[in-house]
C-alpha cells in the first residue's frame, strides 16, 4: 500500500473492530509550533520535545481506507530505515537505572522536585520482516487501546499500543484522562500510598489545567484499569472547550505522567540523567480532523523499529516513595506490552 514512497500510517481506535489506512502523496510537514498544524485531515506525531534532531510531524491524509484488522494481516508493508543500531545500543543496565532512581528520590526529598518520570530503552534484535504483523498483534491482544504504526519512507517506523489519552475532541467537547500508578495485574493488593500520589499529581495537574482553558468540566474517578500486563489507575474528565485546541494541548504536554512536578525542573533532571533522546517517546501522535473529530494520544508503550534492532521505551514515574529494584521491576513489566509481538514474530 505504500508503494510511492510517501509516509503511510495505520491505526485502530480504543474499542474497535477495525483500523484506518492514512495514505498521503506528500512529504510529511515539520512543524515547529502547534499553532501551525495545518487545518487539514491527517495524522501529527509530536516528540516529547521538539528539537533539531527529532521534529513534530504532520502527515497529509490524501486517503484514508478502513481495512478489518484481519484484512491488515494479510497485508504486506515494505519498508526500509536509513540508520541501524550499530554503536547506538541504549540498554541501561539494572545497576545505572537504579541510582538515577535513587538520586531522584534524593531530589524529591530534599524538595528540588516533587515527582519525576524516568525512562530507559530495552533494545532488541529486530525480527520483523513484516511490521504489520506486529500492528496486528497489538491489536488483537489489546483492544482497549490505541495502537498504530507510523511509517516515514526511510527515516521513521514507530508502533505504538498506548492505553493513555491526552485529548479527544468533537467540535467544542473534551475528554482526556489521567492513568498514573502501575503494578502487575496478578496483584490484588491494595493501591499503596507512592501509587495514589502519583495518580494524584497527574489528575491535579490535569483540572488545573482545564479550568483555564475549558467549562463544565466533569471529573470521574479514580478507577483501575487493565492496559496489558499491567493495571493504572484512572480518572477521566469532560469538558466545554473555551478556546484554541492547541493552546489547550501545548498546555498539557508534558503531564507529569511522562515529565514530572515542578516541569522545568524534572525536564532538566530527566536531560541530565537520561543518556538518550527520547523522540517520540512520551509525546503524543493521532488523528487530526477525521471526521470533525481529533484523538490525541500519549505515546507510551512503544517501539522505533530500525534495520536490524527494536528499541523499547520504559520508563516509570518516580517520587519519595518509589523503591529503585521495584522501578525497574515496573519497566521490565512494561516492556512485555511489546516484546511478545517482536519475539512471536520471529516462529512465524
Amino acid at each position: 500500500m505504500n508503494k510511492s514512497g510517501f509516509p503511510i500510517v495505520y491505526y485502530r481506535m480504543p474499542d474497535e473492530k477495525n483500523a484506518w489506512v492514512i495514505q498521503s502523496e506528500q512529504d510529511a510537514v515539520e512543524i515547529d509550533s502547534l499553532m501551525n498544524v495545518p487545518g487539514k485531515t491527517g495524522f501529527i506525531l509530536h516528540p516529547f520535545g521538539i528539537d533539531s534532531s527529532c521534529k513534530c510531524l504532520f502527515i497529509r491524509a490524501n486517503r484514508v481506507v478502513k481495512l478489518t484488522i484481519e484484512e491488515v494481516r494479510s497485508n504486506t508493508l515494505t519498508w526500509k530505515i536509513n540508520a541501524s543500531s550499530a554503536g547506538n545500543s541504549f540498554n541501561k543496565l539494572k545497576e545505572e537505572y537504579c541510582k538515577n532512581v535513587a538520586d531522584a528520590v534524593e531530589k524529591i526529598r530534599s524538595g528540588e522536585l516533587q515527582k519525576v518520570v524516568l525512562s530507559r530503552v530495552k533494545t532488541i534484535k529486530n525480527n520483523a520482516s513484516n511490521p504489520l504483523k506486529v500492528f496486528y498483534k497489538l491489536c488483537a491482544k489489546y483492544p482497549d487501546a490505541f495502537v498504530s504504526l507510523v511509517y516515514i519512507p526511510g527515516n521513521i517506523l514507530w508502533v505504538t499500543a498506548t492505553p493513555e489519552l491526552l485529548v479527544s475532541t468533537h467540535k467544542n467537547e473534551i475528554k482526556t484522562v489521567s492513568i498514573a500508578g502501575t503494578k502487575p495485574l496478578e496483584n490484588m493488593e491494595e493501591w499503596d500510598e507512592k501509587e495514589k500520589m502519583e495518580q494524584l499529581v497527574v489528575t491535579d495537574y490535569i483540572n488545573e489545567t482545564l479550568k483555564k482553558y475549558c467549562s463544565n468540566i466533569t471529573v470521574s474517578g479514580p478507577q483501575e484499569v487493565i492496559a496489558g500486563n499491567v493495571k493504572h489507575l484512572k480518572t477521566s474528565f469532560s469538558a466545554e472547550l473555551n478556546n484554541d485546541l492547541w493552546n489547550l494541548v501545548s498546555a498539557l504536554h508534558p503531564t507529569p505522567a511522562v515529565c514530572g512536578i515542578p516541569m522545568n525542573e524534572a525536564t532538566q533532571f530527566i536531560k541530565q540523567t537520561e543518556d538518550y533522546n527520547r523522540k517520540y517517546y512520551t509525546g503524543f501522535l493521532g488523528p487530526c480532523n477525521m471526521d470533525g473529530k481529533t484523538d490525541l494520544f500519549v505515546n507510551l508503550r512503544c517501539a522505533e523499529v530500525l534495520t536490524d534492532a527494536v528499541n523499547l521505551y520504559i520508563g516509570g514515574g518516580i517520587t519519595k516513595d518509589s523503591i529503585p529494584e521495584k522501578e525497574w521491576e515496573e519497566t521490565e513489566l512494561k516492556s512485555k506490552t511489546l516484546l511478545f509481538a517482536f519475539e512471536e514474530n520471529e516462529k512465524e
